[in-house]
This record gives structure tokens, sequence and C-alpha cells, in this order.
């Protein structure tokens, strides 16, 4: 369920577009582009910036043109050309010499240090941007923009959820001072996933009222944002995030309410192109909440046309995508299809494979851009340098030539000569410098994947494993009572069909509770047995000790497998000599501590 919920949440963040940019609050302009590259507007944003910001003669306004238009080369992908705009931004600030271009120019850096997991350069930019706006007046709708990547980038890192309070505060702070309603609505929905997190982290329910009293914020100001294009992909924002919160806040109708709200949004979202990443995001919820009322056909259905749906579109987040096949593998393992269970859990194996490993290779392209770029650049700063002192040492051999001109030209040569070889001496340096770190970078990034790798497969064995020996729990009771019914059927003509039917729900109910402790029994508990036994336990075996571990004594567990007590306590006999314990050695004691 956190998964789920985590996933949500990191879905709605990339919802909005990769960079936002500072601006004065009184500036439309600037707010009509943020709010068409957040509604995916990309061209009408980039005809906007073509014609109002680049031409323009004011180098700040021209400088904030270029770090939008890096946003929206971020957004088609382009990522040449986001590095050649925030180039010719960098470029404009020694003729501008303004603190204010210096601090939008920085928080275009920090986005694309982000993308690189630079997060050093990252943290670095983001408060250098911060501190000079905070000093300047009528930035609020900059500040908040600052704050609003700070809390995104928080919520992805932090260990706790307390680090990422001030930003989402702050935030909203700016965003009511800034009077801007796209940004109040998006700040709302932050400070409402805060205390909907924090509920989470202390189990305290009161912090819900707080989530739900902002999520409702947030929707109340939907429609007062401008321009229209933008309120319609808020509002499938407010009915994702409401409807994640409801199962929480309600005790009765809780799933039919959060269908109603994904019912809505799809609504929303249908035949659009634009929106194929939040309709398999509301396909897959629309599955959760069919399950939890046990209508399993229709969750498996949706739950099917999310996956099909993420198959289809590369824009849709890995986290989604495993949390469909998740979904979908446990609704297969419910209804005995553990075959395809295991099949598409491969596959989810298999696409995070494929995910890393594009990634990687992204992260190096965009690498090897990066530093190319910045070679370049300490080129052409090197070479205008060369040229402005070389012009002045020609003006003044010039003006020595008539006195020595044979002696002036020899030195000269020589002065030039040295300098290329230092030159050369130095470039080759630096180059064979940068490629080594970029070596040692990319080796540590592969062996974190690899790790990665190999924890998810043991995690995942683990939980088949358990889910395994739970099942194989049920359907034994199943096919006890379902004997026990026949027999009293055969032997009693007028036996009471209804009432034992009735027994029949009783135990069900309570062998549920059994199979829910089961699956609670310590991960590694079986693992340690058979380590102990040395291979020697079988299944059966195997449940007597999970009972064991859960304190029954050996009337209960007669009861729930329906045997004599005496044929508990010979099981007990035989798996103590399994183990190689001692007569006087205590197997429940000993079963226990073998987890701590």
């Amino acid at each position: 369920m956190l998964r789920l919920i985590f996933s949500r949440f990191l879905l709605l963040m990339f919802l909005i577009p990769i960079c936002y940019f500072g601006q004065s609050d009184l500036d439309k302009s600037q707010q009509t582009v943020y709010a068409y590259l957040y509604a995916k507007e990309n061209e009408k944003a980039r005809s906007l910036l073509e014609k109002d910001f680049l031409p323009s003669q004011d180098l700040r306004r021209k400088i904030i043109g270029l770090v939008y238009l890096s946003d929206y080369f971020s957004v088609t992908k382009d990522e040449q050309a986001q590095v050649n705009s925030l180039k010719k931004a960098k470029d404009l600030l020694d003729e501008a010499n303004d603190n204010l271009s210096n601090a939008y120019v920085d928080y275009g850096y920090a986005r694309y240090y982000l993308k690189l997991n630079k997060k050093d350069q990252f943290v670095k930019a983001i408060n250098s941007s911060i501190s000079v706006f905070e000093k300047a007046d009528r930035e609020n709708f900059i500040l908040t923009q600052l704050y609003f990547l700070k809390f995104s980038y928080q919520v992805k890192n932090a260990a706790d959820v307390q680090e990422y309070k001030d930003s989402a505060f702050k935030a909203l702070d700016y965003a009511k001072k800034s009077k801007n309603n796209l940004l109040l609505n998006f700040t709302f929905n932050n400070v409402g996933f805060y205390y909907k997190n924090l509920s989470t982290a202390t189990r305290e329910k009161k912090y819900l009222d707080s989530a739900d009293v902002n999520y409702r914020r947030a929707f109340d100001v939907i429609s007062k944002i401008e321009p229209k294009v933008a309120q319609k992909r808020s509002l499938i924002a407010y009915y994702i995030n409401y409807g994640s919160l409801v199962p929480f806040i309600r005790t009765s109708n809780a799933s039919k309410e959060s269908l109603d709200l994904a019912f809505k949004a799809l609504d929303l979202t249908s035949n659009d192109a634009n929106y194929g990443d939040l309709t398999s995001l509301i396909y897959n919820n629309i599955g959760y909440n069919y399950e939890n009322e046990g209508n399993v056909s229709l969750a498996e259905n949706y739950y099917q046309k999310a996956y099909d749906l993420g198959r289809a579109n590369t824009e849709i987040m890995l986290s989604s995508k495993i949390s469909t096949i998740d979904n979908l593998s446990r609704v297969y393992s419910n209804s005995g299809r553990f075959e395809k269970a295991l099949a598409i859990e491969r596959e989810a194996k298999d696409m995070i494979r494929q995910e890393s490993k594009e990634r990687f290779d992204n992260n190096t392209k965009s690498l090897e851009i990066f530093y190319d770029t910045e070679k370049k650049n300490e080129q052409i700063h090197q070479l205008e340098q060369i040229n402005k002192g070389r012009t002045r040492q020609l003006w003044m051999l010039l003006a020595i030539v008539i006195i020595a001109v044979a002696g002036f030209i020899v030195l000269f040569n020589n002065h030039r000569y040295k300098q290329k070889l230092i030159k050369q001496r130095a470039d080759l340096l630096e180059s064979e410098k940068i490629e080594t770190e970029l070596k040692l970078q990319l080796e540590s990034e592969e062996k974190a994947r690899l790790e990665a790798e190999q924890r998810l497969l043991e995690i995942e064995q683990e939980r088949l494993h358990k889910q395994a020996l739970a099942k194989s729990i049920q359907l034994d009771q199943k096919n006890s009572i379902i004997n026990e019914l026949t027999e009293k059927i055969k032997t009693d003509a007028d036996a009471d069909l209804d009432k034992l039917l009735r027994e029949d729900k009783l135990v069900d109910r309570d062998l549920t509770r059994v199979k829910d402790m089961h699956e609670e029994v310590h991960p590694q508990l079986f693992k340690k047995l058979n380590e102990a036994s040395k291979g020697k336990l079988t299944t059966q075996d195997l449940k007597y000790a999970s009972y064991i571990y859960l304190n029954m004594d050996n009337q209960q567990i007669a009861n729930l497998l329906k045997v004599e007590v005496k044929t508990v306590r010979m099981t007990k006999y035989r798996l103590k000599i399994k183990l190689g314990l001692d007569k006087e050695m205590d197997l429940q004691s000993f079963i226990q501590n073998l987890v701590l």
C-alpha cells in the first residue's frame, strides 16, 4: 500500500514539467508560459518565448527566456539543445552584470544537475538561487518554484518525513503571496501529501484531518486557474490525490468513494494521448478499489488495462508499472494461477533491469554532453584570453620593432612556442582527469545497480515462499472441512446443511486469520529451520514449526489441523529429532530464538 501511494506521488511530481523558473509576480507572460508547460501545451509555450522573451533588448528577460527554453527542450528530450540554451544564458551574465540573472541561471543548472544525479552541485545551485531571490521584492512566484523543487528533491532523498516539512510550508507561504492559483493548487497538494505521510509515520490519525483540509483547498482554487488549459490536469491530479486519501479517513464506503473519484478522473483523460501516464495510474487505482470490495474479476480487468497501457507508453514511470505488475501477480496467486504470477514477476525483474540499463545509458550520454560542453566552454574562454593577450603584445611589439626588430621577433616566437607547449600539457592532464572521474562514477553506478537487483530478487523469493506456505495451509484446512461435511451428510440424513455451512464460514474466518499470521512470520524463520535440519524438514514440518513460533499450544494446533493431540506430540518429537535437539531442550524456545 505504501509503495502504491509513493508511486502515485512520484508520478504526480513528474506531471509538472521538469523545470520552471523564477519571475516577477507582476509578469503575466511568464506565468502563462509556466501554465502552458504544465498543461503540456509545449508549442504554445515556445511560441510565447520566441515572441516576448528571446528578442528582448532587456538582457535579464532574454536570460529568463533562454532558461525557460531549456525547460522546453528537456520536455521534448532534445538534451543538446537544452545544454546550449543554458550555455547561451550563462554567456550573457557578464554583460548583464545582474544578481537576479545569475539566480535564474543557477536554477536552470540546478535542474540539469539533478537530472545528472550530481546532488552536491544541485544543492549548491538551488541554495544560491534562493538566497538571491529572498532578498528581492515581488519574487514570490520564483521562490515558490524553488522551494517546490527543493521539496521534490527531499521527498526522493529524505529518510524522515520531517526533512521536507520546511520546504512544503515555505512553498505554500510564497504561493499565497504570489496569488497565483496554479501554484496554490500545487502547494496545497504538497502540504496534504506531507500530512498524510506524517500520519503514516507517527500512526497519529489527527494529521489526516489536516491532509483532508489541504487537499480540499487545492480543489477550491482549480476553477480560478488561468489559462483554462491548465485546469483539466489540476482537476485530474486532485481526483487521484484525494482518492488515495479516502481509504485513510473513511470508515465506510471508502472503496465506493474512491471509485467515484477515479471514474471522474478517467472521464477527463479518455481519448487524450497527453494523459496516457495518468490513465494508467487511474486504471490501477480502480482495480485496487474493486479488489478491496471483493470483485476480483473487475479488479483483474482494470489491472490488465493498466498493464497493457504501461507496456505501450514509455513515458509511464517504472514505479507505476511495477505497482501494476505486483497487483496482477497478487490476483493470479490468490486465484491459484501461480505460473502466470511467476511469469509476470519475472517480467517485472526484466523491466527493472532494462530500465536501469536505459537510465545508465542516458546518464552516460548526459554526462558526455555535459563534460564536452564544459570542455568547449573552457577552450573558448582560453582562446579569448589568449587572443586578448596576443593583441596587446602585438601592439607593444609594433612600437618596439622600430628599435630592435630582429631581436624582439626571435623573443616573441620563442615565447609563443612555450605557451603552446604549456597549454597542450595542461589540456592533456585535464582530459585525463575528466576521463578518470567519469570511469570511477560509471563503475560505482554499475555496482549499485547490481546490488539493488540482487536484493530485489532475494526479497521477491522470500515473499513467494511465504505466500506459497500460507496458501498450502489454507488449502489443507479447506480439504479437511469439506471431507468432514461429506461424512456428516453421509452418516446423518437429517443433518442441518445451513447450520454446517455457517460453522464452515466461522472456521473459514479463523483460517483467514491464521493465514495472515503465517504471512507475518519472520522471513528468515524457514530459511534458518532448513539450515538447522540440513534440509530434512517437509512442508508439514514447516507448518507445525510456524504454529509453534506463533506460541500455539498442542490443543490449538490439533483443533486447527483436525488431528489428535497425540498426533501433535508425536510430530513435535520427530521435529526435535530432525533438528538434532536433546530431550531436555525446549522446541518452542529453540524455534523462536532462531530469528533473534
